[in-house]
């Protein structure tokens, strides 16, 4: 609904709208990047104009937000841009639908700190690859990068 509402907005007036996302899933899980793609792929889709950023584990848990959620926003919006919405849809069915049944017992995650090497403020080697799986099934759902 937000989408429609959006897409709405812009095709109708001079307004700038933007978007904060709080997946359920914390970060260092591949359930927070892919929320975070879903509603990557719906807000540059639907014309928003402002992605502000990622608040994993529903923004609500000290030290469960990383770069790494609002980098998958940013490369999904990239590779969202232009695509029809056919094309999109069909993304977007496959995404959402791959863990919309898992909201109730969506994974914590981990801290900051067992995210990154804090030293140098740098993903872990674990959080690369749940990255790189993450971004792999969106390949798999549609979309290029």
């Amino acid at each position: 609904i937000a989408g429609w509402a959006c897409a709405t907005i812009s095709e109708f007036t001079d307004l700038m709208t933007g978007n904060q996302y709080y997946p359920c899933a914390g970060p260092c899980t591949e359930m927070c990047l892919l929320e975070a793609a879903a509603q990557s792929v719906t807000d540059t889709a639907s014309g928003r104009e402002i992605l502000s950023g990622v608040a994993s584990a529903k923004g609500v848990i000290t030290d469960k937000t990383t770069g790494m959620e609002a980098r998958m926003m940013g490369e999904v919006a990239r590779a969202t841009a232009g695509m029809d919405i056919d094309s999109v849809n069909a993304v977007l069915d496959k995404l959402v639908g791959s863990y919309e049944g898992d909201y109730a017992t969506a994974p914590q995650g981990k801290t900051f700190q067992e995210c990154y090497d804090v030293a140098t403020v740098t993903p872990t080697d674990e959080y690369v690859k749940v990255y790189e799986g993450a971004r792999k099934k969106l390949e798999e759902f549609g979309l290029t990068f």
